[in-house]
């Protein structure tokens, strides 16, 4: 039997679209058959401990954050080490390249295995315009046999940065779990949803999905016609003194807009999607959310602004509507757009968004990606060591 150790920022029970892809892509291995260790640091064991559990056949390693950056990874590669040479691994996949993938290549050389890493949503972008993280990143890509990009966008820039190609693996959705759901008025009662549109957002909203451009776009909507915000999923600590200012600035809307705690739960989450007119995504840059991902199955109207994986997603006035980032300050404008569609063509949105995620973005045609990946890579190792 094959094996793969995951090295990984997050995942399950992390929050986080990149703790989901982790899992997700753990699982997919798993059930190709593979031997599957995650190791990752956490903040849920003690500084340095090694913690242990098994969860859908995936073993998952955790690892106390120590009190200094440098120290965190030298303990996460010991015990990465560790774990590749008890369980006789013999691939090595790092998911986030400046730190994950940077020991995963480090590891995989030393223990001559193959290498896989994969960069995911900003992680080449601040990795590039961060000093400090720059080694780590240009070591990681360059170094890997196989690297992988969540959109095409940042398949484009790391390979003409690098020179090297780069695979475009996107993200997938189980759309049996995501699913269309009828609006239920007692969900609906329960949260306090006033007469009105509803305007969705899922994930955990902050500064970089668009908090300053979401909330007064929603209070401007609120000047011309009843409506409530329904968030999803939280808001992040760094946003928070934003989303504060709003309630003093804007009393009104604030009162009407509804945070939802983060919800692991697809039934639950399709539930609250039903609810929504129209989901939002006003993005300042972005990987290939698995939020959007999941309200398209659940066949839901989204409009997102034109950055990342957006484009991969959403084909505009068919699967969805596109926002140019230059245009963000008509936000307000757009999402009046949508909301004034005959319930007819939103309806049409939606099967379309779900059509295009059922044809693209299932799992069975992530696993096939990375499953000819994976062969790649330890093709390629058996190589170097004939020739070595």
């Amino acid at each position: 039997m094959s094996g793969v150790l995951i090295i990984a920022e997050r995942a399950l029970p992390d929050r986080g679209g990149l703790a989901v892809a982790t899992s997700r892509i753990a699982r997919l291995a798993h059930a190709r058959g593979e031997k599957v260790h995650i190791v990752r640091p956490s903040s849920d064991v003690e500084p340095g401990a090694r913690g242990r559990r098994t969860s859908d056949g995936v073993v998952d390693h955790p690892v106390g954050r120590l009190p200094s950056e440098d120290e965190s990874a030298m303990a996460l590669l010991a015990h990465a080490r560790d774990v590749l040479e008890e369980n006789a691994l013999d691939l090595v996949h790092g998911i986030y390249a400046t730190r994950a993938g940077y020991l995963a290549t480090i590891l995989a050389r030393e223990a001559q295995v193959g290498s896989i890493v994969s960069l995911r949503g900003n992680d080449l972008d601040r990795g590039l315009l961060r000093a400090r993280d720059l080694p780590f990143l240009e070591h990681a890509v360059r170094c890997a046999d196989v690297v992988t990009g969540v959109s095409n966008a940042l398949c484009r820039t790391a390979a003409a940065v690098f020179e090297r190609p780069v695979d475009y693996v996107p993200n997938s959705v189980d759309a049996t779990a995501f699913a269309p759901a009828s609006p239920d008025p007692g969900l609906r009662r329960e949260l306090g949803l006033a007469e009105g549109a509803v305007i969705g957002f899922s994930g955990e909203l902050r500064e970089k999905k668009g908090i300053r451009f979401l909330l007064p776009a929603f209070a401007d909507v609120l000047r011309r016609r009843p409506a409530s915000l329904l968030l999803v999923g939280g808001v992040r600590s760094e946003a928070k003194d934003a989303l504060e200012a709003f309630r003093q600035i804007a009393p009104e809307a604030a009162a009407r807009l509804h945070l939802v705690p983060y919800d692991r739960d697809p039934a639950r989450l399709s539930r609250l999607f039903a609810l929504c007119d129209v989901m939002v995504f006003p993005s300042l840059f972005e990987g290939q959310p698995n939020a959007v991902l999941e309200a398209m199955a659940c066949a839901r109207p989204v409009l997102a602004t034109a950055v990342g994986g957006h484009l991969d997603l959403i084909a505009h006035g068919k699967t969805g509507a596109l926002l140019p980032l230059s245009e963000l300050s008509q936000l307000p404008r757009a999402i009046e757009e949508v909301l004034d569609l005959p319930s007819e063509r939103r309806e049409t949105f939606g099967k379309g968004a779900r059509e295009r995620v059922l044809g693209e973005h299932g799992s069975v045609s992530e696993s096939t990606s990375w499953s000819a990946l994976y062969c790649r890579a330890r093709t390629l190792t058996q190589r170097r060591r004939r020739y070595h």
